[in-house]
C-alpha cells in the first residue's frame, strides 16, 4: 500500500512539475523575446542606418553624433524645433524635480493619515488609492477638459485666486506644470498602499516606548516614523525617477505630439518615438534611448548607492 501511495505522489509531482515549467516558460519567453531581445537588439541597432524596409547599413556612431550635436546646439540656444532632444532632456529634468519629491512626500502624509484609526477610513483608502488604477491616457484625456480655459480647474481657482486663470495647455509656462499636476494626483495613490504597509509593519511598542518618553506626535514621525521608513522612501524614489523619466503618455495626449506651445511639454521619450516612427530613423531612436538608459541608470544607482544602504 505505502508503494501504492509513494508511486501516486510521485507521478503527481512529476506531473506539477511539468506544468509549471510549461506555465513559466510563457512567461519566460514573453520576456525574453520583449525585454533582453529588445534591450539587446536596441543597443545593436544603434550603430546602424535602417528604414525598416531596405538593408541595414553599419554607420559608426554617427547616430550618436547626431544626438550630441543636437545636445551641444540646443545648450547653445538653439531653436527647440531644430533641437528636440536637448528640449525634451530639460523638460523631463525639471519634470523630475517637481513630480518624484512631491509624489513621495504626499504619498508619505497619506499613509500616515490613512494609519488612523478613525471612523470611515476604508473609504479613504479607496479614495486615495482608485487613481492609480485607473488608465493614465483616460487621466490625461478627463484632465485635458478640467485643463482648459474655462474649465473647472480655473473656475475653482476663481474663487481662491480672482484673476489668476491661465490657459493651462497652451501657454509655455504652464503645460509642464498641469502635466507634474496630473502626474502627482496619479501615482501618489500607487506609492501611498506601500508606504501603508511600511507603516503598519513599524512595532508599536516602538511608539508606545517613545510616548513614555513624553515624545509628541511631530516628534515621533520625525525620529521614529520617517527613519523606519527610509527602505521604503528609497524604493519610491528610485520607482518614481524610473517612470518619471521615461514618460510620455501624459505629454502626448496632454501637449500633443509636437510638445505644445514652445516644445514646453516635449520629453526624451517623445523624442525617441518621432524619431523611430516619424522620421523613420529607428538607429537615431535607439542612440537617444541608450543616453535615456544611461541617466535613469545613473541617477537610480547614485541614489540608491548614498540613500539606500539600509536596505539589504
Amino acid at each position: 500500500m505505502s508503494n501504492i501511495f509513494s508511486n501516486f505522489f510521485r507521478k503527481a509531482s512529476r506531473r506539477e512539475t511539468l506544468e509549471a515549467v510549461a506555465l513559466i516558460s510563457i512567461a519566460v519567453a514573453f520576456n525574453m523575446t520583449f525585454g533582453y531581445f529588445s534591450a539587446f537588439f536596441a543597443v545593436y541597432l544603434s550603430f546602424f542606418e535602417w528604414d525598416y524596409i531596405g538593408p541595414m547599413k553599419f554607420v559608426g556612431l554617427k547616430n550618436y553624433e547626431l544626438m550630441v550635436k543636437d545636445l551641444l546646439e540646443g545648450a547653445m540656444g538653439a531653436s527647440y524645433l531644430i533641437t528636440p532632444f536637448f528640449t525634451g532632456l530639460k523638460n523631463i529634468l525639471l519634470y523630475t524635480a517637481i513630480v518624484v519629491p512631491v509624489q513621495t512626500f504626499l504619498a508619505i502624509v497619506l499613509a500616515v493619515l490613512a494609519n488612523q484609526k478613525i471612523k470611515g477610513i476604508q473609504f479613504f483608502k479607496v479614495s486615495y488609492f482608485l487613481p492609480a488604477t485607473t488608465c493614465p491616457v483616460i487621466v490625461s484625456l478627463i484632465f485635458v477638459w478640467l485643463f482648459m480655459k474655462k474649465g473647472f480647474i480655473n473656475y475653482a481657482l476663481s474663487f481662491v485666486t480672482p484673476g489668476f486663470q491661465p490657459d493651462w495647455l497652451n501657454d509655455k509656462n504652464y503645460v509642464l506644470m498641469a502635466m507634474a499636476l496630473v502626474a502627482i494626483w496619479g501615482t501618489s495613490g500607487h506609492f501611498f498602499v506601500s508606504f501603508l504597509a511600511a507603516l503598519q509593519a513599524i512595532p508599536k511598542e516602538v511608539y508606545e516606548a517613545a510616548m513614555l518618553d513624553g515624545a509628541g506626535p511631530i516628534r515621533r514621525f520625525l525620529y521614529i516614523t520617517i527613519p523606519l521608513l527610509r527602505p521604503m522612501v528609497t524604493y519610491a524614489v528610485v520607482m518614481g525617477l524610473i517612470g518619471a523619466l521615461q514618460m510620455f503618455d501624459l505629454a502626448w495626449v496632454m501637449a500633443g505630439s509636437g510638445g505644445g506651445p514652445g516644445g514646453s511639454g516635449y520629453t526624451i521619450a517623445m523624442d525617441i518615438y518621432n524619431e523611430a516612427f516619424t522620421k523613420l530613423r529607428p538607429g537615431v531612436a535607439a542612440a537617444k534611448s541608450m543616453f535615456l538608459f544611461a541617466i535613469i541608470f545613473t541617477t537610480t544607482y547614485i541614489y540608491q548607492k548614498k540613500y539606500g544602504g539600509v536596505i539589504r
